[in-house]
């Protein structure tokens, strides 16, 4: 199992184990131990893998399987535990999306995000294509509420994974560190996930050549922020309270300056 399998695995719930993770362990022992005995049922097994057959009954007789289990496996079938280049900087954009206008419910772990002012529905749509989930909207015809895109397909499991990579749940007000997926292949998925951040956040004030990633997050978190776009860009950022400050030559730097 990877890095990512087990924070994964622990955002779940199981009443038979205090520690998710060991679900996904004592499944794939029995899922083995199936394997190399074929003509076992349930009962028998039971006794090889020393674990009760009310336990791994449905696991063995009606293929089934404990739902850390079943997230795990289909979050790698996706590519989102190991993923290689190009998914990480897809993983990385959707990250950005969501710690700058999106987030994953608290309830379900389906992550959501809201079009900003240089970021369309289309965009975020297609963010979350690229990682594999089928989008859809919601709220659309409701004045009150900004429209949300969010996955129709394996949404928890995705806001499971992204929650896994350190993206917040319940809302972004208390993140104080960047998801580790911004760090996984270095630059590329860097700039990725500034790319889509910067866009949702950053506004330009008139006669002012900077432009300001407002934010209500510790310091901390605009402090990261700040010191990735340095990094990117070897140009100046700064951090505040409220934001973030991004010289001109910085965003030109990211391809991202206003005319």
């Amino acid at each position: 199992m990877n890095m990512i399998a087990v924070p994964l695995a622990r955002t779940y719930d199981h009443p038979s184990y205090e520690d998710p993770y060991d679900a996904v362990q004592d499944y794939n022992r029995v899922v083995e131990a199936a394997a190399k005995n074929p003509n076992k049922g349930s009962a028998a097994l039971s006794k090889v893998v020393e674990l009760p057959r009310s336990r791994i009954r449905a696991w063995v007789d009606d293929d089934g399987m404990p739902d850390p289990a079943r997230g795990v496996m289909l979050a790698q079938r996706h590519g989102w535990t190991e993923p290689d280049a190009e998914m990480t900087e897809t993983l990385a954009a959707l990250a950005g999306h969501l710690l700058g206008g999106g987030s994953i419910s608290t309830e379900t772990y389906v992550p959501s995000v809201a079009a900003g002012r240089r970021v369309s529905l289309d965009e975020i749509e297609t963010a979350f294509r690229e990682v594999g989930v089928r989008p859809t909207r919601r709220h659309e015809a409701v004045d009150s509420r900004a429209t949300e895109v969010h996955p129709a397909t394996h949404g928890s499991v995705l806001g499971r994974t992204l929650a896994a990579w350190g993206c917040p749940v319940g809302g972004r007000s208390t993140v104080e560190t960047l998801p580790a997926i911004v760090e996984y292949t270095g630059e590329a998925s860097q700039v990725a996930f500034l790319d889509a951040y910067v866009r949702h956040r950053a506004v330009n004030y008139p006669n002012k050549a900077t432009s300001r990633l407002h934010g209500q997050q510790p310091l901390a978190f605009h402090q990261a922020i700040a010191d990735l776009i340095t990094t990117v860009t070897a140009e100046h950022a700064s951090a505040g309270e409220n934001g973030v400050t991004v010289s001109a030559d910085a965003m030109r730097a990211l391809d991202l300056a206003e005319v």
